[in-house]
């Protein structure tokens, strides 16, 4: 009887906890239910793929059987590698009259930065062009009997903007001016205006330095480099009355006397003036900081002096005309309070004799 009761009550106890196993909430429920959708939705999403990339592949098919393979465009940014939609894109035939209709010309799409056009195999040219980026180089395409695909890569833009003034009054003055690459390529050729006198040129900065040079009547001329377009201050004429200006970007070597590379602007600047005004006698005044014994200043500041005068007797100036002085650390132009105040007093000025 005993073991009746006993088996009995183990079958109650696994019907009890069978139920309990297969009670099923709500929320569980839901969730199978969610689950069995998110499923079959991604099953779909295969599906149409495959359909789509299948009907991709009979279209490019068809394109190569007629002849008329898919050529696709890419724009990016070279500087930060990202898409550039609106880029405009312009191809045209290597061999294309001047004035024939292009065979593209439309800016690529907002969500891949692509144009895409079906052409015949052979040799194509195509230009690129967005606000903000300079225009690249034209692109020459080997259009082969198969899609091709092609990246345009355009470069931000520096744009400088800067005034032409006078030195005493600070007003515009109306110079010719011309601006260089590195590369003595002309990048502006103009005539400042002289009631407003505000230029503005797009500069690349992957170039090292730009050149600046200003003519104008009455003033001296003028020639610059610009190394960092964020920090350049403008072009300043210095008028012809004024019996002494600064020769800006001259360099030498820390502490020494040696004229560095980068000065070679500078030295063709004075060297210039010399040869346009053969009569014309000068003292090279040398100025330093107060870094370091009065001694030491002193003989450092004539030191350069006397290599700017050998580097013009070595361009062919007479050496009876250039005369030379070394000012050491005694007539500073600002207190040598900061970094910038001591470059600004370290200076070769240029006195008319």
């Amino acid at each position: 009887m005993k073991r009746k009761w006993i088996i009995w009550l183990l079958l109650l106890s696994l019907c009890i906890g069978g139920a309990e196993s297969y009670a099923v909430t709500p929320a569980q429920k839901r969730a199978k239910t969610k689950e069995i959708q998110l499923r079959k939705r991604a099953a779909a999403k295969r599906k149409a793929e495959k359909k789509r990339a299948a009907k991709a592949k009979a279209a490019k098919k068809k394109r190569i059987k007629e002849g008329k393979p898919m050529l696709y465009i890419y724009s990016f940014d070279l500087k930060t590698g990202e898409r550039l939609p609106g880029t405009h894109i312009t191809l045209q035939d290597s061999h294309a009259r001047p004035n024939k209709k292009p065979k593209l010309n439309k800016p690529t799409d907002s969500k891949r930065a692509r144009v895409a056009k079906p052409l015949p195999a052979g040799q194509y040219w195509a230009c690129a062009s967005r606000i903000g980026y300079l225009p690249p180089d034209t692109l020459w395409i080997n259009h082969r009997a198969d899609e091709d695909s092609i990246a345009v890569t355009l470069y931000p833009e520096t744009r400088l903007t800067f005034t032409v003034t006078d030195s005493l009054t600070e007003r515009p003055v109306s110079a010719n001016i011309i601006v260089r690459d590195a590369n003595r390529r002309t990048i502006l050729q103009t005539t400042s205006d002289s009631i407003h006198s505000l230029l503005a040129v797009l500069l690349d900065d992957r170039i090292p330095y730009y050149t600046v040079d200003a003519t104008a009547i009455g003033y001296f001329p003028y020639c610059d480099t610009i190394t960092d377009p964020s920090t350049y201050k403008g072009v300043v004429m210095t008028p012809k009355e004024v019996k002494s200006f600064v020769l800006h970007n001259i360099y030498f070597a820390n502490g020494k006397t040696r004229i560095l590379n980068s000065s070679e602007p500078a030295l063709a600047e004075l060297y210039q003036f010399l040869l346009s005004r053969p009569r014309q006698q000068i003292r090279i005044v040398g100025h330093t900081d107060n870094i370091g014994s009065d001694r030491s200043n002193q003989s450092l500041s004539e030191g350069r002096c006397k290599e700017v005068r050998r580097a013009m007797i070595n361009r062919g100036i007479d050496p009876e005309r250039i005369k030379i002085e070394g000012r050491g650390e005694r007539d500073p132009i600002v207190p040598n309070t900061s970094e910038e105040n001591r470059q600004m007093n370290r200076r070769v000025e240029i006195v008319l004799l």
